[in-house]
């Protein structure tokens, strides 16, 4: 039966029973009816509740020179309610998230063992952990992405990492390593270093954005870098004008499946977003927050109707339509220095220890 035979509802209803993340995933392709149904900002808690998967934040701050990160959800409220067991406790001691990957619920993690540092992937919800082998950790991380490239007939994934050597290799250019580990072939590889003209770097632990085969990175000269998975190649393009006239924060994120900017000024009680379409920017919407918190600052949208703020020793989900708002107190944190959006079920799934 086609689509525009089924009423919307029905169509909701259905499409919010369907336990597999992938078929949600494709689900969204199908028409835009569909994936407008799938982003609407009530979808996603009813999904969670109804298919017992996960979906929200993993937030990180560094505390007395210890990582700690708490994941939060639009479910919970006040801090009455608590993540999953598991997520909770899957966590040793001193772990930083680097990664995270939106479709399989993996994260990319560094954990201190003895002396030094080791990587590891996990799925927090299974609580499953399996040691990878290190990259060049004798230079400082600036960026690290991670994404699935398939999920059978086994699951494979890619993870980019950028680095900086201690000497520059060209003069006048700020130079960033740049490695790919693949799941499949379980190795590292060096790939061509980025250049960028001195004295333009990507800032540093700035969230990695990965939209189709691409992963994004933003620089502190207004300007984006992408890095395109299928031909190992570095693009550079420029932020909206907007933008370059005293922003107090930007982000880059991921909005309905491409590529999006938040912003906000130093003296506005309100934030932006923009969109990137056929290679330029446009804006797509105005948000007011002028009642929500003084000290809050846009760092995300949980889906396309429900904006996601961090503040002192909180974190908020502002409900664009109605203008409410979901606040979690943070436990361990002071503030959510880093965030990672993090989906996920429950099933186990072989995270790989061998070439294949």
């Amino acid at each position: 039966m086609a689509s525009k035979e089924l009423s919307s509802d029905l169509i909701y209803d259905i499409i919010s029973r369907t336990p597999s993340l992938k078929t949600l995933d494709i689900c969204k392709t199908v028409c835009k009816e569909w994936k407008k149904l799938i982003y609407e900002a009530n979808f996603m808690p009813l999904y969670c509740q109804r298919t017992n998967n996960v979906f929200g934040y993993f937030v990180q701050d560094l505390k007395h020179n210890e990582h700690f990160s708490e994941f939060v959800s639009f479910d919970q409220q006040d801090g009455t309610t608590s993540s999953p067991p598991n997520i909770r406790s899957c966590f040793p001691r001193n772990t930083r998230i680097l990664a995270s990957c939106m479709s399989q619920g993996i994260l990319c993690c560094q954990r201190l063992q003895g002396s030094r540092y080791r990587y590891y992937v996990c799925k927090p919800t299974t609580g499953q952990w399996r040691a990878l082998p290190n990259p060049k950790i004798r230079y400082r991380t600036t960026a690290v992405a991670m994404r699935v490239v398939r999920t059978s007939p086994a699951l494979r994934y890619k993870i980019v990492r950028l680095s900086e050597p201690r000497v520059g290799p060209k003069i006048g250019y700020h130079t960033h390593r740049c490695e790919v580990f693949d799941s499949q072939e379980w190795k590292w590889r060096r790939l061509q270093d980025l250049n960028l003209p001195y004295p333009e770097f990507i800032i540093m632990s700035t969230p990695s954005v990965f939209v189709g085969n691409s992963v994004y990175w933003r620089t502190n000269k207004d300007n984006v870098v992408e890095f395109n998975e299928d031909n190992e190649s570095f693009n550079r393009f420029s932020l909206p004008e907007y933008v370059h006239n005293g922003c107090k924060s930007m982000q880059l994120i991921e909005y309905e499946g491409g590529l999006g900017l938040i912003c906000s000024r130093e003296d506005d009680h309100c934030f932006e977003l923009w969109i990137r379409k056929e290679m330029a920017w446009r804006r797509k919407m105005e948000v007011d927050i002028k009642n929500v918190d003084k000290y809050a600052s846009p760092v995300g949208f949980y889906n396309a109707g429900i904006a996601f703020l961090k503040a002192f020793n909180e974190v908020l989900f502002y409900k664009i339509q109605d203008r409410s708002v979901r606040r979690w107190k943070l436990h361990e944190l002071w503030s959510a220095r880093e965030v990672f959006q993090f989906r996920s079920d429950f099933e186990i799934v072989d995270l790989g220890s061998r070439k294949s």
